[in-house]
């Protein structure tokens, strides 16, 4: 048997909350990766662990914030559901949506609560700020393949001493500030100014 039939055609809030927490973190680490790679390739700063973990942190808790927020805001949306008629002027789908309302005010609770403990676990904020130098790192290199490949370099030409110079300065100039354009986009940053 299913966990859905279990639960009446819906699934357990605590797998809603487990899966909300999984698609969160996916989030932090998108983020965290993110901020890595701008502050390499930008702001030039050395890779600072604990620079990440605060922006680790703080993403986590932004979330949790965010959820709390949307358990106020449909808890009211709730309150105004039941107190605009009686509960025997109440349509099939206005009963459904009641229901719905509180569940997800429930889910949105827990997964505030679930995120905050997180962002609280040194050594789970550690495992992510890891996992996040990880995706950096990788991004980067896939990147830089990518163009090297691109160039299909023969180092027996002659021209490939003449042209390395250009080739490296086409790189750190083009190529990893096309990537941070990439990386800033993705984190919302802004539009660039390219």
């Amino acid at each position: 048997m299913t966990d859905a039939v279990k639960h009446g055609g819906r699934a357990p809030i605590s797998r809603i909350v487990d899966e909300g927490v999984l698609i969160a973190l996916s989030s932090v680490r998108m983020a965290v990766k993110n901020d890595i790679i701008v502050a390499g390739l930008a702001e030039h700063a050395d890779y600072d662990t604990a620079r990440f973990a605060d922006t680790t942190r703080r993403e986590l808790l932004a979330l949790a914030d965010e959820n709390l927020e949307s358990a106020t805001r449909v808890g009211q949306q709730r309150k105004e559901l039941t107190s605009s008629t009686w509960r025997l002027d109440l349509s099939q789908d206005q009963l459904m949506d009641i229901r719905q309302l509180k569940l997800r005010k429930r889910v949105h609770k827990r997964l505030a609560k679930a995120l905050t403990r997180v962002a609280e676990d040194e050594d789970h904020v550690a495992r992510l700020v890891r996992d996040s130098q990880s995706a950096a790192s990788d991004e980067i290199q896939d990147a830089v393949h990518t163009r090297l490949m691109r160039l299909s370099i023969d180092p027996l030409d002659p021209e490939y001493l003449r042209h390395r110079a250009e080739r490296t300065e086409m790189l750190l100039l083009v190529d990893l500030a096309l990537l941070k354009v990439k990386a800033d986009e993705a984190a919302g940053v802004g539009p660039s100014e390219y």
